[in-house]
This record gives C-alpha cells, sequence and structure tokens, in this order.
C-alpha cells in the first residue's frame, strides 16, 4: 500500500470514528426510548406506538453506529498491522471490532417489536422482543473490550498510541467487560455493574475520539520501503 492510500485511509478512520461518537451520543440525548421494564407491557406499546417515528430513527441510526464502528476498527486493525509487522495485537483488534456487529442484532429486535405495535399485537408475548435493543448494547461490551484492549497493547507495542491513551483503553476494556455483567443485576437499571458499563462507554467515546485524532495526525507516516534509484550504467 503506497503512502497516499494510507493517509486516505486512516483519515477515512478518523472521520468514521468521530462519526461514531456523534451517532452514540445523538442515541443518548436525543432519541426517544421505551420506557423501562417496571412498566406494565400495555404501557410500553402505548409508547412504541406514539414514539414510532423515533424509535425506527433510533434503530436505524443504531446500525449505522455499527457500521461506523466497523470502518473505524478495521482502520485501526490496518493501522496496528502495518506498525507490527508480524506481531499479532491488529488480529486481537480485528476480532473484538467484528464482533461489535452483533450490535445489528438488537436494532432488528426493535424494529420488530415496533412494527408489531403497530399491527395490533399486545400482551406478554411482546415482552419477547421488548429491551433487545439495549440488552443487545450490554453484551456488545464484551467484543468492544477486546478491540479495544488489542488496540491499546498494539499500540503500546509499536508506540503508535499516546501513553494517556492506552492507560484509558486499558481502563475502558476492564470497565465494558465488568459492566456486561450487568444483565445479571437488576432488570431496569443493571445494579451494581450498572454504573461500571456506563463508566465504559463515556470513557469509549473519549478514547474513539483521541484515537481518530491521532489516527488523522500519524495519517501518511506508514513505514514504506524506499525503491532504490538504479545507477546509470557505464559506456
Amino acid at each position: 500500500m503506497n503512502e497516499r492510500s494510507d493517509r486516505t485511509l486512516d483519515r477515512v478512520g478518523a472521520a468514521a470514528g468521530i462519526a461514531a461518537v456523534l451517532l452514540l451520543v445523538s442515541l443518548f440525548t436525543m432519541l426517544p426510548a421505551l420506557p423501562s421494564p417496571d412498566k406494565p407491557i400495555s404501557e410500553i406499546a402505548r409508547s412504541a406506538a406514539v414514539n414510532r417515528d423515533g424509535l425506527l430513527a433510533g434503530t436505524y441510526l443504531g446500525a449505522l453506529l455499527s457500521g461506523a464502528l466497523l470502518v473505524f476498527g478495521a482502520v485501526v486493525a490496518a493501522r496496528l498491522r502495518r506498525a507490527e509487522g508480524t506481531g499479532g495485537w491488529w488480529l486481537i483488534a480485528l476480532c473484538g471490532i467484528a464482533g461489535s456487529a452483533f450490535g445489528i442484532v438488537g436494532n432488528v429486535f426493535s424494529v420488530v417489536f415496533v412494527r408489531a405495535v403497530g399491527h395490533g399485537a399486545s400482551g406478554n408475548e411482546l415482552w419477547v422482543g421488548y429491551g433487545a435493543d439495549h440488552w443487545a448494547g450490554v453484551l456488545v461490551g464484551i467484543p468492544l473490550a477486546v478491540f479495544v484492549v488489542g488496540t491499546a497493547l498494539g499500540g503500546r507495542e509499536t508506540r503508535i498510541l499516546r501513553r494517556w491513551l492506552v492507560l484509558l483503553g486499558s481502563a475502558v476494556a476492564v470497565l465494558l467487560a465488568v459492566g456486561a455483567g450487568s444483565v445479571m443485576g437488576d432488570e431496569v437499571d443493571g445494579g451494581i455493574l450498572g454504573s461500571e458499563l456506563l463508566l465504559g462507554y463515556v470513557g469509549l467515546i473519549v478514547w474513539i475520539v483521541g484515537v481518530s485524532v491521532s489516527l488523522w495526525r500519524r495519517s501518511g507516516q506508514a513505514a514504506r520501503v524506499p525503491v532504490p534509484i538504479a545507477e546509470p550504467s557505464s559506456p
């Protein structure tokens, strides 16, 4: 891969990382969400009917978020591979970000739930599709933790990441992995592990921004083997 292609790839990854952060913040702050599971299913179904457009928009943005994360993660893995040579941290990072595509499953179930309510479905059967987007967002913390720890440790070995990004990434990976255990806690807030998961996602947002800036600044710095200039042949 030539220098110009490397530079373009790194900048695409940086842009995808910033897009992923904006999408994640939008999902958390701007779009409606279904009531918590301590409410009756009839009330949850009414909310799905009233907020239909906003909920469907949220599933679409969630799918875009997964796509942006895949592009960002793939570019980070490629950057690590160029820097590592024969090392293998890039492969761990790539496997982790590929596993994060599991989050789209939650988006699919959310669409199914909203559409089912729109077609008149009611009763306890709706619990099957309710909350899938939330729980997928919890469990996806595991592959994200794999991606972050692979990137952080690979970045430490190759020195393509600043020390604070390595330390933050290591902490984020632990918080996401531990916080995913909140599926075993309280159904409303995840119990004590719900706080760790929230901190993990906040840290992930900061870490992605930092790595994206680093990708943009370092674009085009991948090592290349110089092509020797042929000596003119003597007559």
